[in-house]
């Protein structure tokens, strides 16, 4: 039961991480803004860390969860990184 939860999480992030990305980019084709398209970057980022954890764990014989967490926060911490980057740009 409790990798229902965990994978109806992932899911629910996916859904909405890409919902994020997607008026992100469209915003960006509009403005041209390098800013939006940094912060489409850093979200993808972001929603992809939670998908190639769901899929190496669910999918794949990869069965340990500290090497799939590992994957995960490393994307998310690049994706984070892109974000902060992205609001410190956008300033200028």
């Amino acid at each position: 039961m409790d990798l229902l939860y965990l994978n109806l999480a992932q899911g629910l992030i996916l859904v909405f991480g890409s919902v994020v990305v997607f008026y992100a980019l469209r915003a960006y084709r509009r403005t041209k803004s390098e800013a939006m398209l940094l912060l489409g970057l850093g979200f993808g980022f972001v929603t992809l860390g939670a998908v190639v954890a769901g899929v190496l764990f669910n999918f794949t014989d990869v069965r340990d969860l500290t090497t799939v967490e590992t994957i995960q926060a490393a994307s998310q911490a690049a994706g984070f990184f892109i974000i902060v980057y992205s609001l410190a740009r956008s300033k200028n």
